[in-house]
């Protein structure tokens, strides 16, 4: 039981090496750049052993999406009127802007936006799921409201961070939910 406990114990710090040089890359370089031997030399591990625990940095790259996706996910919020639509911009603008540079340089940077986009769909993917009928439309249509909010809250946060951060953040929460809400009442109703 106690070398159980002991192999356990190195392959949780062997991941955890193998993760936080992982994450020092991607907010070095470009995923590209990434290799296997640069990584495992950061980490303080040969190759082989690497390979022992993902098969290639995509599977690495997919755990720490999943990751992402699954702390918005777990987050319980509520779609069914234009409150609560307030309230999701305002928490994913204060949200990201407390992002550790990891999730910035993923959301933001030019060779990870699609990186960021595909954790976004998931947590859309999800949050359409378990919000069905939330607007009173069709599928399609409120599949086209969810894209709309999705993508907007995203290509905003992205322009606030390329301009430097030089409005105060209460601003630009206020201008994306002026934005978004704005566009968004004029086919989902309620207050």
């Amino acid at each position: 039981m106690n070398d159980k406990k002991t192999e356990d114990l190195r392959i949780r710090k062997t991941k955890g090496a193998i993760r936080r040089a992982f994450e020092e890359m991607i907010c070095e370089m470009d995923y590209g750049q990434i290799t296997v031997k640069e990584l495992a030399e950061r980490a303080q591990i040969n190759r082989k052993t690497f390979y022992l625990h993902y098969p290639d940095l995509d599977t690495l790259l997919a755990e720490l999406q999943d990751e992402m996706a699954d702390n918005f996910i777990r987050r319980k919020v509520s779609y069914t009127s234009m409150k609560d639509i307030r309230g999701l911009i305002r928490l994913f603008f204060e949200s990201a802007a407390d992002m550790p540079l990891l999730h910035e340089r993923l959301m933001c940077s030019g060779s990870y936006r699609p990186i960021w986009d595909q954790i976004n769909q998931k947590i859309m993917d999800y949050r359409i799921q378990t919000n069905r009928g939330a607007f009173g439309m069709n599928e399609y249509e409120e599949n086209l409201v969810f894209a709309y909010y999705g993508s907007n809250s995203t290509v905003l946060y992205r322009q606030w961070v390329a301009d430097g951060k030089k409005v105060p953040l209460e601003r630009v929460i206020e201008i994306a939910t002026s934005l978004i809400c704005d566009g968004m009442s004029s086919v989902v109703e309620g207050e």
